[in-house]
């Protein structure tokens, strides 16, 4: 056996065969969460999101004023949004304030994470869903 097919085989054989890398163009991107209201959502004048460490809460925690990458982002009616970085938190607790910051609910829930980009081996960005009743 020549050199050179030993070097292959030896090599080849280490790794199963033929070796494939897969390039990974994205280096970061944003999670972006929605959280619908349901019930009272009018008495709603703020909410929040927390993983345990992270919190965010909107209005108010916009990304001008925050140096990590959780900020809120808007309020549609019922609907709040939310960017979380590149975190895809679950469990998250969501907290519900009202008039003079009184707390109207607290849950402890799992969003439901779809991946919108990217690729299963290299990750992507995360659009997450929360249903929150009043």
């Amino acid at each position: 056996m020549g050199t050179a097919a030993a070097v292959t085989l030896a090599l080849g054989g280490c790794s199963g065969g033929q070796v494939w890398s897969q390039a990974c163009s994205a280096v970061g991107w944003i999670n972006h969460v929605t959280v619908t209201v349901h019930g009272d959502s009018a008495s709603v004048t703020s909410l929040e999101i927390c993983d345990g460490e992270t919190c965010v809460r909107g209005p108010g925690d916009t990304a001008a004023d925050l140096a990590d990458l959780w900020y809120y982002v808007d309020r549609d009616g019922s609907t709040w949004n939310f960017d979380l970085g590149m975190s895809t938190p679950d469990p998250v607790t969501v907290r519900a304030f009202g008039v003079d910051d009184a707390l109207l609910t607290e849950v402890v829930i799992s969003p439901e994470w779809v991946r919108v980009g990217g690729s299963e081996q290299c990750g992507g960005p995360h659009e997450g869903t929360i249903d929150l009743t009043i």
